[in-house]
């Protein structure tokens, strides 16, 4: 591999190290972890200590400005307490679920409030119902969940088609690029300038927003995980990855992991326009499906399936 050869072989590493661990020892450990560093740096931000960076933006309702809180970018910040949330709501699957909801609630208002995050108040918020949904019907057996440990596959691939048949002449394209705030016409052209390759790009310089305030005037960053990893890693390795994702979900379909795969599907959504799929600063859960995830009380035995 070319470029990002070393992150991947870290992030093998850490898949190696967490194979057979405890779903919820890693959970309750990057809560704690991660969720000291992003709150201590909030506070940090909020007394003066740190800068918040504070970006002006014109959106259709109006003008608007993102506080990064201490972070590089208003969407760094919105994406830590995205994956915080969904990792804290799952440790409690089995109880509060007012508490989960009331705070899911509150954080996307907080996050579109004051980051103006829309993914990821979004993400939130179907998070939340996801939580809802799973404690309601105690993770009982549907067939639509049958799809999910595809979502992968399913979501990478139509990301990859849409970007590299992504053309201005057509109007449904460009809705669909405005949708994704230029995310498609972004990743074409880096494919255009960069050409995909089997192991990886050298030369790739992505230059986005981000740590400075000031104005980017040659902006080329690919947000989008999957377009972004086929040029750091190439295509064999996301490839692979996919179907290991797809081979992994699988097997904890059959032990009724789903209320988990439901969350990794909600990533794979979430990371058609974010680039956190493999940074496990952010995404932990991608690197727990090589973890042991079948307590006792998820014994397929136990499941009622519903017509």
């Amino acid at each position: 591999m070319h470029t990002g050869g070393t992150n991947f072989l870290l992030y093998s590493l850490l898949i190696l190290l967490l194979y057979d661990a405890d779903i919820d020892v890693i959970l309750k450990t990057y809560v704690i972890v991660s969720g000291a560093i992003v709150l201590g740096v909030f506070l940090l931000s909020i007394l003066g200590v740190v800068p918040n960076l504070q970006f002006a933006q014109i959106r259709s309702s109006g003008f608007v400005i993102r506080n990064s809180f201490g972070f590089i970018y208003p969407t760094d910040f919105a994406s830590h307490c995205f994956y915080l949330f969904i990792a804290w709501g799952y440790v409690l699957r089995k109880r509060l679920i007012v508490l989960r909801t009331l705070v899911g609630l509150s954080l996307a208002f907080f996050i579109i409030k004051f980051c103006d995050a829309r993914l990821n108040a979004l993400s939130v918020l179907v998070a939340t119902v996801i939580f809802i949904v799973m404690y309601v019907t105690k993770e009982r057996k549907l067939k639509i969940y049958g799809i999910l440990p595809y979502s992968a596959a399913v979501f990478s691939f139509l990301m990859f088609y849409l970007t590299y048949f992504f053309t201005w002449s057509s109007s449904l394209f460009v809705s669909l690029n405005n949708l994704f705030s230029m995310r498609l016409f972004l990743g074409k052209n880096a494919i255009d300038t960069y050409g995909i390759h089997l192991f990886g790009t050298t030369g790739v310089k992505f230059i986005g927003y981000g740590g400075s305030t000031e104005s980017v005037y040659s902006y080329n960053y690919v947000d989008s995980s999957y377009i972004q990893m086929l040029f750091y890693y190439g295509v064999v390795p996301v490839v692979l990855l996919v179907f290991i994702y797809v081979f992994a979900s699988k097997r904890l379909y059959k032990q009724g992991m789903f209320l988990f795969l439901a969350l990794l599907s909600l990533i794979t959504i979430n990371c058609m326009i974010e680039a956190f799929w493999i940074r496990p600063g952010y995404n932990i859960f991608i690197f727990t499906l090589f973890a042991s995830l079948l307590p006792i009380q998820y014994k397929t035995k136990d499941r009622i399936e519903l017509s």
